[in-house]
This record gives C-alpha cells, sequence and structure tokens, in this order.
C-alpha cells in the first residue's frame, strides 16, 4: 500500500509575532475584501477579542487606582493641592463599540424559533465545550428550526453524549466511532501548511474536510484538532474573491468548488459564531443566490440559459440550507429555496415516476431518465427543504430501496461513493425500516474498507490524494449525530402546491 506523504501540520497560534504582525499590518494595507485583508481582519479581532479588552479595561482601572492613591497621598503628606488628571489611554467608547459590535447577536431567519425537544426524543447533553482563553471564540448553540430536518441542537447532538447516544439509538454498529476519529487524524495528518487539503481542486477538498471535522465537533476550540479546525476556516477566507467566490476557478467547475465552501463556512459559523466567518458566508450565499436560475435550478459556470444540473444544485441546496440555519441575513435566501423546491419537484423529477434526473432544460420537467444517485440528490434536498413528504420523496425512496453498497472493485465504479453520501442521508432522514436496511450494510462495509492509516482509498475528483472518498465516507459514518432525522420532526414544514391540478398531496410520516 502507497505511504502517504507526512505533511507538517503548522499551528497558526504559534506563529511568531513579529511576522504575524507583519502579515497583519500588510493585510490592511491590501485592498478591501481581498484575502490579505480578511486574514488581517481575522487576526485582530482574535487578538483584540474580549478578553483582551476586558484585560485591557482592568489594566487602566488598576494604574487609575493607583493614580488617586497616589495623588491622594502626596495631598496628605505635603498639603500641596494636587490635580488629579483624568488619565485616558484608551478610548473607552471606542472599546465599548467594538465589544458590542463583536458580541451583537443574530437575528435568526423568520422560520426559526425555539422548539422543545419531543418527549420521544432521545435526551442528549447539549452543553458542549466551551471556549479556550487560547482559541478566544464564542460557541454559541443555534436556534431552532421548524425543517422536518431537526437542526434545533446542532451542538447538542453532536457533543461527546450526543454522539454516544446518536450512535446508540439509531444503530450504529461497533467500531464506528473509531473509523470516524483515525479518519479525521489521517486528514489532520496530510493538511497543508496553509490550511488546504490536496485533490483536483484544494478549495473544495479543504470545504469537504471541514465539514468532517465540524460534523464530528471539532472547531478551533477543540484540544486535538483545533488548530486543523482553525487553518482550513482561515483558508477558505483567504481565497474567496471580492465578488464572494471560493477559489481560483471561473470555469464549469466553479458552482461545485463554491457551494462546497459556502457550506462548510455556513457550518462553521453556526458552531463558532465567528463573525469574520460570517462575513465569508453571507458573501459565498450573495454570490450563490446570484448564479441561480429563474427556474430554481443550477448549472456549470452558473450558467443561466440551457441547461440544469442536478448535481451541481445539490451542493447549493445544501449550502443554502446551511447558512438559513446558521442564520444568514440574507432576505433572498428564502426564495432562493422556495426556488429550488420548484426546481426539484417540477422539473428534476421524472414524469414517468423513475426519479431524478441528471440534466434538463430549463422550466421543462423531464420526461424519463432518473438514476439512482440523482434521486438520492433529489430526495435529501427535498428533505432538507422541508418537503420530507412530498410525492416524489416517496416515489425517489421507493426507487432506492433495491441499491446495495458494496466496496467498489475498479477505479471508476468508486464514483458510487459520491452517490451513498447523498443516499444514506436520505434513508437517515426517513428513517424505521428505510433506515435499517441501510444501516446493516453500509456501514459495516465502510469500517471493513477503511485502511489501517484511516483513510478510503481513490474515487473521482481526487487525483489519489484520497481525500475526497475519505471526506464523504467520513460524512456517511457521522450521520447519526450530525443532524437529528425526519421522523423525530417537531412538526412538517408546509408542502409546497401541487404541480397540476390532477395531483393529490398526502403526507406519510
Amino acid at each position: 500500500m502507497d505511504q502517504q506523504p507526512q505533511h507538517e501540520v503548522i499551528t497558526l497560534i504559534e506563529e511568531p509575532w513579529r511576522d504575524r504582525l507583519a502579515r497583519i499590518r500588510r493585510g490592511l494595507r491590501a485592498p478591501r475584501n481581498s484575502g490579505e485583508w480578511r486574514y488581517a481582519r481575522f487576526a485582530l479581532m482574535r487578538i483584540l477579542g474580549p478578553p483582551t479588552i476586558s484585560i485591557a479595561l482592568t489594566l487602566l482601572i488598576v494604574l487609575t487606582l493607583l493614580t488617586l492613591v497616589a495623588a491622594r497621598g502626596l495631598m496628605e503628606e505635603r498639603a500641596v493641592d494636587v490635580t488629579v488628571m483624568d488619565v485616558r489611554t484608551v478610548d473607552l467608547d471606542k472599546i465599548k463599540e467594538e465589544i458590542e459590535r463583536i458580541e451583537e447577536p443574530l437575528e435568526p431567519p423568520p422560520d426559526v424559533e425555539n422548539v422543545s425537544l419531543p418527549q420521544d426524543m432521545p435526551v442528549m447533553d447539549t452543553v458542549a465545550a466551551g471556549p479556550t482563553m487560547e482559541t478566544d471564540l464564542q460557541s454559541v448553540t443555534p436556534q431552532v428550526t421548524r425543517s422536518p430536518l431537526v437542526l434545533r441542537d446542532l451542538v447538542g447532538s453532536r457533543s461527546d453524549a450526543g454522539r454516544r447516544e446518536g450512535l446508540r439509538a439509531f444503530g450504529a454498529p461497533a467500531g464506528t466511532e473509531e473509523a470516524v476519529l483515525r479518519a479525521l487524524r489521517w486528514l489532520k495528518s496530510v493538511q497543508k501548511p496553509d490550511g488546504s487539503w490536496a485533490g483536483q481542486d484544494e478549495t473544495a477538498m479543504t470545504g469537504l474536510a471541514l465539514l468532517a471535522f465540524l460534523g464530528h465537533n471539532e472547531t478551533p476550540a477543540s484540544k486535538e484538532f483545533g488548530a486543523t479546525v482553525e487553518k482550513a476556516i482561515k483558508y477558505l477566507i483567504e481565497v474567496q474573491n471580492a465578488d464572494g467566490y471560493f477559489g481560483k476557478e471561473t470555469g464549469g467547475h466553479l458552482p461545485y468548488i463554491h457551494g462546497i465552501a459556502t457550506y462548510a463556512i455556513s457550518e462553521a459559523f453556526a458552531l463558532t459564531k465567528i463573525m469574520a466567518v460570517r462575513d465569508a458566508m453571507e458573501k459565498g450565499v450573495e454570490a450563490l443566490i446570484k448564479g441561480q436560475q429563474d427556474c430554481g435550478a443550477f448549472d456549470y459556470a452558473y450558467k443561466k440559459a440551457d441547461r440544469s444540473d442536478l448535481s451541481v444544485a445539490g451542493w447549493q441546496l445544501q449550502a443554502l440550507k446551511a447558512a438559513q440555519f446558521a442564520g444568514s441575513s440574507n432576505e433572498k435566501i428564502h426564495k432562493a429555496i422556495e426556488n429550488g423546491i420548484r426546481y426539484l419537484r417540477r422539473q428534476a423529477f421524472a414524469a414517468n415516476g423513475s426519479g431524478f434526473v441528471y440534466s434538463t432544460k430549463p422550466n421543462e420537467q423531464a420526461a424519463s431518465g432518473g438514476t439512482w444517485t440523482m434521486t438520492s440528490v433529489g430526495v435529501l434536498c427535498l428533505q432538507l427543504l422541508g418537503q420530507g413528504g412530498s410525492p416524489e420523496v416517496r416515489t425517489g425512496l421507493k426507487v432506492l430501496e433495491d441499491i446495495e453498497c458494496k466496496w467498489p472493485a475498479d477505479e471508476k465504479s468508486k464514483a458510487a461513493v459520491y452517490g451513498w453520501y447523498y443516499l444514506t442521508q436520505a434513508k437517515f432522514q426517513r428513517g424505521e425500516s428505510t433506515w435499517n436496511a441501510w444501516n446493516r450494510q453500509f456501514a459495516p462495509t465502510l469500517i471493513r474498507a477503511q485502511s489501517k492509516e484511516g483513510y478510503w482509498a481513490g474515487g473521482d475528483h481526487d487525483q489519489g490524494s484520497h481525500v475526497y472518498t475519505t471526506t464523504l465516507c467520513v460524512l456517511m459514518l457521522e450521520v447519526y449525530y450530525r443532524y437529528l432525522p425526519t421522523f423525530k420532526r417537531v412538526e412538517d414544514a408546509p408542502v409546497v402546491e401541487a404541480t397540476s391540478k390532477d395531483d393529490v398531496i398526502v403526507d406519510v410520516r
């Protein structure tokens, strides 16, 4: 078996102060919204965060008190009139404004509210590991969404206790958590010094790897993986251009790269509440929505006219849902999601009931041609967007009933991992016998196929780095706790209206 190159993991926190300050100074002189400028702002917020400001204020108060005591002693001993000057080495009003700016609460999207857990929901520890002085982060449990996909307790379900309960409650086989940790440690070992991972596109691979770490509730505050996650976040912020797009790609694959990176940055903000991450998320969301077709679909290079591509749309719709949940303030996100639902139900789903199709023409429903991989994409996206009870989802799940999970024997067929990524989540969201049958197949298969070093070999879009396949396998094995499932929902989101007067929509739970 080929030995993987061992890259030195450089912790940004240990970067010499002189070099760090010089990099910050250069970044502040760089054009606004450039990668260098965003890095400088990100670093300054960490250096001048609430703990630093608190220490500065404390020192100011102590110095002021010492000055007053010294002045009073002089007056008593020498009987000399002493005028005590108002010491203002720091502009308190500006510091207060900065604290308020950093700590300003986010307004949740209109469909977000606090909802208590239903009585049949397994009890989970909702207290995750808090921030440390070294990382200076604010970890805030996200708000609740009404979507049937229960995102209401993202931190709690991914905490140590939440993971244990999810693994137990949803039937994870022995060795699942160990497999995830081996993979995360391998990913950590091959992270490049700049925070990225190798692959056909480093930005996309970094987004997938970051999602894998976040799925295990690893943040910059984590003991073992904190530096890894921090470097990945900083890399994505640095490679976001002034137009909001992530990475250097400007051609056909741009939507894949940008959608994955926006998805990862949105989850990163939901778990950390770092303001520089929110800024990157908002810019990414705006660019993504700008690339959406009028019919609600997406295509390569964010083209608008000739065709619609469900594989491209899958990552965009996952990113929109993650950003909505994280509290994006973009007022267009709700309309973009509605358009995405309309595209999935009225255009991408084949009229003959064969499932979802790969490519269609804008505003024209596909007549036939559904495939199991695209059906997995379409079913999961509708579930994510609150349409788990729609006829298209129910039919799509029937199409997926006989799919088997057997580790691919040749390089070409390893693209099946892409379909399994969506299929695993879709069946988990449906639950019951649908999930149980798949769970008995996929998890033992993945655990057996993992290399002793921790990676899964090969896969498309990978150029031999194994990062692509490994990240998707990790996300599959994290399904037990990454999101709580649809069948433990609080309430159904409203289903989009029937696609014709003859349609009858029946909500089957």
